[in-house]
């Protein structure tokens, strides 16, 4: 990693692809859009500079997922400080709607959100240029748990057109 941090400022996972589907709708079928509209509301008051890059990130077909980057202390700082002042009042918003009634698998909303909107950041910075396209590095990632393709097919048409959020992992 050193020797690749001293040729680029971002280390990511290869881009993980949504062929069929934007980022914001692949959520909503499978999560809830509110989680976003209210992360998109946050975000245009506490830091409206960034709203564009929302909006062309969630109308995306591709992302860098799974929360995983590496950045200079300096770029992960700035990243961790915009990150959870966004997640802290998203945290208030939800709360008032209760999630009580969220599956395990739903309530973990903060990191989904989270993996979504570091792609808003990174497009924010390069945007902004203070980031070049250049300086991001994808990476090739390996994911270690099965995958059972056919639920997961099966679970994705159920939410595509039949409106049926997941509830567990595949």
């Amino acid at each position: 990693a050193a020797e690749l941090l001293s040729r680029y400022k971002v280390l990511v996972p290869k881009k993980r692809k949504y062929y069929i589907e934007t980022l914001y709708s692949h959520y909503d079928h499978t999560h809830f859009k509110e989680h976003l509209d209210a992360t998109r509301e946050i975000i245009s008051k506490q830091c409206p500079e960034y709203l564009d890059s929302f909006d062309k990130v969630m109308g995306q077909r591709w992302g860098y997922m799974f929360n995983m980057m590496v950045m200079p202390h300096d770029l992960i700082d700035k990243y961790c400080t915009w990150l959870f002042n966004i997640l802290f009042e998203l945290e208030q918003e939800v709360k008032k709607k209760g999630v009580d009634d969220y599956s395990p698998y739903q309530a973990r909303l903060y990191g989904r959100v989270s993996e979504l909107i570091f792609n808003v950041w990174l497009c924010q910075q390069k945007e902004s240029g203070m980031i070049n396209n250049s300086e991001i590095c994808e990476l090739p990632y390996i994911y270690m748990e099965k995958i059972n393709w056919g639920s997961k097919a099966i679970s994705f048409l159920k939410a595509k057109f039949l409106h049926q959020k997941y509830h567990d992992s595949f």
